[in-house]
């Protein structure tokens, strides 16, 4: 695919779920990709399978909250794969607690810096990179960019931030040559959904408003972020595009 093939892709949060399946995306189509996360172990096992089908990835393990973790991460990925062209700024995590709860103050804290903070590390990480390859950067934000839900103040707030914060970068990076785009996915079977899809009231509200009338696979986000990564698109830059069976549409 134009754009894809022969350049280089990081994708964090690339163990499992998603992440695990757009890095396999990109790599079938002919990206050198990156796959990063916490979970050493589990990411090495990922490139691992990829490696024994022919495909050219790297396994890195990073922190996104922590500056240094993620500057190591990008002078890694320079030395061993060259320089990026793509970025997709993946990782995730998802706290459900009430306002009232004793807990909350800690789970908004942890929330806000793997959802909002991370991709801003990682931008300003491959920065140089990106300018340099007149890169693509894609967020993944959330349904609940511009929506919400009872007991995710924090995960609505923090993928809101990556919504604006997408807006705010495609001005701001324009000027290199870099677009900058995001998807909303809907409840796709992950891990991290499992809570929600194993609810039949909490499930069935989501289902209530998804034409499609069914959660999505994660391999059904490769599509949108082959697209964004692409050159055919362009002339798109500072969108969120749903990837949600029609749930913002009802």
């Amino acid at each position: 695919m134009n754009g894809i093939e022969g350049a280089v892709a990081v994708v964090t949060g690339a163990a499992q779920g998603n992440g695990k399946a757009i890095a396999a995306g990109l790599a079938k189509h002919g990206a050198h990709v990156a796959l990063c996360d916490i979970q050493l172990d589990r990411v090495e096992e990922a490139a691992a399978e990829l490696r024994a089908d022919g495909y050219k990835v790297e396994a890195f393990e990073v922190n996104v909250t922590d500056a240094d973790s993620v500057s190591r991460l990008a002078a890694n990925v320079a030395s061993k794969l060259g320089r990026t062209e793509i970025l997709v700024n993946n990782a995730g995590i998802i706290r459900r607690t009430p306002v009232a709860s004793e807990t909350f103050d800690a789970d908004w804290s942890a929330v806000m810096a793997v959802n909002g903070t991370g991709p801003m590390l990682l931008v300003r990480a491959f920065l140089d990179d990106l300018r340099a390859t007149k890169g693509r950067i894609i967020n993944v934000g959330s349904i609940m960019s511009v929506t919400a839900g009872p007991g995710l103040v924090a995960y609505a707030a923090s993928k809101g931030a990556v919504l604006q914060m997408t807006k705010a970068l495609a001005h701001d990076l324009s000027e290199y040559g870099i677009r900058v785009n995001a998807i909303a996915p809907g409840v796709i079977e992950t891990p991290m959904t499992e809570v929600t899809r194993n609810d039949p009231d909490a499930i069935g509200r989501f289902m209530a408003h998804t034409p499609l009338k069914r959660p999505g696979k994660p391999d059904e986000l490769i599509g949108p972020v082959l697209f964004l990564g692409s050159h055919l698109s362009s002339y798109v830059t500072g969108i969120l595009l749903p990837v949600d069976g029609g749930y913002l549409a009802a």
